[in-house]
């Protein structure tokens, strides 16, 4: 049957809810006429969810574009050049300007296939191991409210904001270490002993003092952490990590050192100055920038970044802007406490937009991963298959 109307941009109306309903009943009638027409509905739908959720990868674009064409061709149409640009330009150009779309439960495609699952995988919650100066080590979790004995002299309290050492209990005199760590599917939050709060992320771990001494304030930080840094002209505050020294004037900012690409600062606000082991030269941060070193120390170069996609964690957020899915996949095995194993190498490299709650079930977002990327998730054992 032939149509007096664009049926493109009548498609696209009509999913969008733009559409009258005289005009909704014209297409219900046109796709009632014939299954091919309605077979050309349901391509034309699917390639606009890939512009209703989270952006889709370069390859993902392409494998769609793809399987529209071998559409097109297997129905022996022919279809005027300018049509198919037509195409392109509804569906693969929004997926390029860069607009971002959240991930929402209510807005998963319906057509996304569940994920195979043999074990039921759990997100995160707050714990952490203390240890102390002496070795002594103390499960910490923000339900027991109470007083710590950190040293025979020394106890500081834990409780629902973490454990905290801006009240000291008892007498310092020589720098006594303690150190935080947190396991994979651990996060947890101390206050330094000068009111600095630090948000230590999963399977991460920090040296600190119990007291600072008088000329500087000096931690130790393997994994991430975000740090609020409570200004002290007269002592100077150092982050340092096997490879990077971050000299802080009194800010908030995100320091990361298990990204595949580096040792990252990411300054919220604030003055840093950042430089590699066995350098002189600082390089000045301004706010919404990011600065990155190899894991040797070289320096990498600073850009602008959304701080956001950085620190969203510290919120009890998943935020990935044009992330590669080894960057996401190694943040949820993280948080999730899983292991990840991929099929090929190829698909460590594709790239995905997303958001997502730190508590929901990680389901959620692999189906959003899978629908837009074109990867298949099986989750087994604690572990995670990725295969094309």
């Amino acid at each position: 049957m032939t149509c007096n109307f664009d049926k493109d941009e009548l498609i696209l109306k009509v999913l969008d809810g733009k559409a009258s309903p005289e005009e909704i009943l014209a297409l219900s009638r046109w796709i009632e006429t014939d299954s091919a027409n309605e077979e050309y509905f349901n391509q034309l739908k699917k390639a606009w969810n890939l512009t209703s959720g989270p952006i889709s990868s370069k390859e993902r674009e392409e494998k769609e574009f793809r399987y529209y064409m071998n559409y097109i061709r297997s129905k022996r149409k022919i279809y005027r050049l300018r049509r198919i640009y037509k195409y392109v330009a509804i569906v693969i150009l929004p997926l390029l300007v860069g607009v971002v779309y959240w991930l929402q439960r209510e807005r998963m495609p319906e057509d996304v296939q569940s994920i195979p699952v043999v074990a039921r995988i759990e997100p995160g919650e707050y714990k952490a191991t203390l240890i102390t100066a002496s070795g002594s080590t103390i499960s910490l979790l923000p339900s027991n409210q109470e007083d710590i004995q950190v040293d025979e002299n020394i106890s500081v309290t834990n409780g629902q904001d973490g454990i905290a050492y801006d009240n000291v209990k008892g007498s310092v005199g020589s720098l006594q270490y303690n150190t935080l760590q947190t396991s994979r599917g651990g996060e947890y939050a101390v206050t330094l002993s000068d009111g600095t709060r630090v948000y230590l992320n999963a399977a991460s771990e920090m040296k600190y003092p119990v007291m600072f001494d008088e000329r500087k304030r000096e931690v130790y930080l393997s994994g991430e952490a975000y740090f609020e840094v409570t200004k002290d002209t007269n002592r100077p505050f150092y982050v340092v990590t096997d490879a990077v020294r971050v000299k802080v004037y009194g800010t908030k900012f995100n320091v990361n050192t298990y990204s595949t690409r580096g040792i990252q600062t990411v300054l919220v606000s604030g003055k840093v100055g950042v430089r590699g082991k066995g350098s002189s030269e600082e390089y000045m941060m301004k706010p919404s920038q990011l600065a990155e070193f190899n894991d040797k120390g070289v320096f990498k170069g600073i850009r602008e970044v959304n701080p956001t996609a950085y620190t969203a964690w510290r919120d009890g957020r998943f935020v990935f802007e044009n992330e590669s899915l080894e960057e996401i996949l190694n943040s949820l095995s993280r948080w999730y406490n899983v292991d990840i194993i991929y099929g090929n190498e190829e698909v460590k490299r594709y790239h995905f937009t997303g958001h997502m709650e730190k508590y929901e079930s990680i389901d959620i977002f692999l189906r959003a991963i899978s629908k837009m990327v074109g990867v298949d998730f099986t989750i087994k054992d604690k572990i995670i298959i990725v295969t094309e």
